[in-house]
């Protein structure tokens, strides 16, 4: 359901169940995760956390699809939503929220009117190309 929302964005990154990393990511598109990942990750476009994953750490991402097992500082551009069954343990800044039925939510969100600054959302990450034009 929440999904089809952000269906203009590729999934250009996915890590799959049995994957465990630990660092940091950034990714120039959309990115899901199934498996486990603590660190830092940057997301152009929508990060979609499946049932069975678990992040730990900071994000920052355009939107986020929220499914599994989510801790830490999380920023988003735009929208995040919690489907039912997910758990979070942390902090959001963002512009829209949706929780549903049966989420876990054990933090704080902050929400204004126009999102992330430009410094603080994920689209500062540039192609070395962009700087050339």
């Amino acid at each position: 359901m929440a999904q089809k929302d952000f269906k203009e964005d590729r999934m250009d990154t996915i890590i799959g169940p049995g994957a465990e990393i630990e660092g940091n990511l950034t990714v120039r598109g959309s990115m899901r995760l199934d498996g486990r990942l603590k660190g830092k990750v940057i997301v152009n476009g929508t990060f979609v956390l499946g049932k069975g994953g678990n992040f730990d750490g900071e994000l920052r991402t355009k939107n986020a699809v929220i499914g599994g097992n989510l801790k830490g500082t999380i920023k988003v551009e735009e929208k995040i939503e919690f489907e039912t069954g997910a758990r979070f343990q942390g902090d959001i800044t963002c512009k829209g929220l949706v929780v549903n039925d049966g989420v876990i939510f054990d933090g704080t969100c902050n929400m204004t009117k126009s999102g992330l600054s430009q410094q603080e959302g994920p689209r500062f990450l540039k192609n070395n190309d962009d700087k050339k034009k």
